[in-house]
C-alpha cells in the first residue's frame, strides 16, 4: 500500500513492561491471589440456617386451627343435629312433649270433664267431639313443623359441606408447613450447589486477580513504511559522492 509515495514494508512491534520498582507488588498480588485460591478464603456458605422458622404466634395459630378443623365447632355440630332432628320430624306433635302438655292435654281435660258432668264420658258423641276438637291444632303443629323442614332443606347443603370447611382449614395448615419444608429445602439445595461450584469459583478468581496483576504491561504494534523514490535519491547522491572522492 502506498502513501504519498511511502509503502509499508514491515511492522514493528514494542512491549512496555512495568516499571520495575511496581515489579515486587506485583509478585505479591499473584502470590496473595495463589494463596486466596489454595485456601478457599471467601467461598464459604453462611454456616447457619438461611430460612427464618415459624414464629410462635404462627404455630399457635395453626395448632388452633389444627384442632378447630379436627374437632369442628359446637355451635356448627349443634346446627348439624337441630337440622336433623326437623328433618326427622322430631318436633312433629306426637314426638314434642310440649305441644301436649300446652294444647292437648288442656283440651281433651275440658271435653272429657264436660261429658263426665253429663253422664256421656266414653260415648260416641265423647269421641266425635274429642276427636275433632284436638284435630285442629294437630293439623296446625304438623303444617308449621312442615314447613320448618321445608326451610331446613335450603341450609342442609351448607351445613353438610361445614365439614369440607373444616377439612380445607386443616389442608391450609399443611401447605403451610409443605412451602416451609420446601424453603428449607431450597435452602440446602443452594447450599448444596454453591458448595459443588465453589472450585470453577475459586479458579476462576485466581486468574482474575492474576490478570489484573500482570496486566499493566502495554504492547504496540505500528506499521513502518518507506518511501521509494527518497530512499533512490538518497543512494544516488552516495554514490556521486564516493566517485567524486575518488
Amino acid at each position: 500500500m502506498s502513501l504519498g509515495g511511502s509503502e509499508q514494508t514491515g511492522v514493528q512491534t514494542t512491549t512496555q513492561l512495568p516499571p520495575s520498582y511496581v515489579l515486587p507488588q506485583l509478585a505479591y498480588g499473584a502470590n496473595e491471589a495463589q494463596r486466596l485460591y489454595s485456601t478457599g478464603t471467601g467461598f464459604g456458605y453462611y454456616p447457619e440456617n438461611t430460612v427464618a422458622g415459624f414464629s410462635p404466634e404462627q404455630q399457635m395459630a395453626m395448632n388452633l386451627q389444627t384442632n378447630r378443623a379436627l374437632s369442628g365447632s359446637p355451635i356448627t355440630r349443634e346446627g348439624q343435629s337441630l337440622g336433623l332432628s326437623t328433618l326427622r320430624g322430631d318436633f312433629l306433635s306426637g314426638n314434642n312433649p310440649y305441644f301436649k302438655q300446652a294444647v292437648l292435654d288442656p283440651i281433651t281435660q275440658d271435653i272429657q270433664g264436660y261429658f263426665s258432668r253429663a253422664g256421656r264420658l266414653g260415648s260416641g258423641a265423647n269421641q266425635d267431639v274429642l276427636a275433632r276438637s284436638l284435630a285442629k291444632p294437630l293439623m296446625q303443629n304438623y303444617e308449621n313443623e312442615r314447613q320448618r323442614q321445608n326451610a331446613m332443606l335450603a341450609n342442609v347443603p351448607a351445613l353438610a359441606n361445614q365439614d369440607f370447611t373444616d377439612y380445607a382449614r386443616l389442608a391450609a395448615v399443611g401447605l403451610d408447613r409443605q412451602q416451609q419444608a420446601q424453603r428449607q429445602i431450597e435452602a440446602n439445595k443452594a447450599r448444596f450447589d454453591a458448595l459443588q461450584a465453589a472450585p470453577q469459583q475459586r479458579l476462576g478468581t485466581f486468574l482474575g486477580n492474576l490478570n489484573a496483576a500482570a496486566g499493566t504491561g502495554m504492547t504496540q504494534s505500528k506499521p513502518i513504511y518507506e518511501n521509494k523514490n527518497a530512499q533512490a535519491l538518497s543512494n544516488t547522491a552516495t554514490l556521486l559522492s564516493i566517485l567524486k572522492s575518488l
